[in-house]
């Protein structure tokens, strides 16, 4: 092979190699970042290292359960600051639900502006490490996709929420029903009912306590 015929094929190599990157540029710009996966691995690396201005970027806290949440917290100085983002990334904010050591996507479905997200977790509660196996649930608006922390949240209650956790959250819960106040939060509870009954997981502690 003689030195025109090398270089002619180096040349065709290196237009390849161009061509490819350019292919994974237009790939990466044009479709990877406006997708959801891309969306819950920001959200992942924001809550990481508790960048609390990115993470409201990639979140979306509508729904009536979040906003009761908010107005409770509102209402209660022992819940200043209370954050249900805090629910579904254990570590952010702090450690007291958890660390999470590691996350893997394991599968995205999209239908339309939904997409549901099976994520496995490896988290560090009282010196142990557990695996949960919680459903990410992303919603497209017109700046993007976004971590839907409500349907998140409730959805996968169980993963999130430890057995202990659920333990003692059903006694406080009972305490409330029993309180002067119990009347007052089961209205407000049953007025949201057919949004509670979306997340059975949930909704069966709110029966158990005998607030639903």
């Amino acid at each position: 092979m003689n030195r025109r015929e090398s270089g002619r094929i180096l040349g065709i190599l290196v237009l390849l190699l161009l061509i490819a990157g350019a292919g994974v540029g237009a790939w990466y710009f044009l479709v990877y970042i406006k997708s959801p996966q891309y969306a819950l691995n920001q959200f992942f690396a924001a809550a990481k290292a508790n960048d609390s201005q990115r993470v409201e970027r990639y979140v979306d806290k509508s729904g009536a359960l979040i906003g009761m949440i908010s107005a409770a917290a509102a209402m209660n100085r022992n819940m200043a600051g209370a954050d249900p983002v805090r629910a579904i990334y254990p570590g952010y904010g702090d450690a007291s639900l958890g660390q999470t050591q590691k996350v893997t996507i394991e599968t995205v479905t999209v239908e339309g502006d939904r997409a549901k997200a099976k994520v496995t977790m490896e988290v560090a509660v009282d010196g142990k490490t557990e695996t949960i196996k919680p459903t990410y649930v992303l919603v497209k608006g017109e700046d993007g996709w976004k971590v839907h922390v409500q349907d998140t949240m409730f959805g996968s209650f169980n993963q999130f929420v430890t057995p202990r956790a659920r333990r003692a959250m059903a006694q406080q819960l009972r305490a409330i029903a029993n309180s002067p106040m119990g009347q007052m939060a089961k209205a407000q509870l049953q007025g949201i009912r057919a949004e509670i009954e979306k997340y059975p997981e949930f909704a069966q502690i709110l029966k158990q306590a005998g607030l639903l």
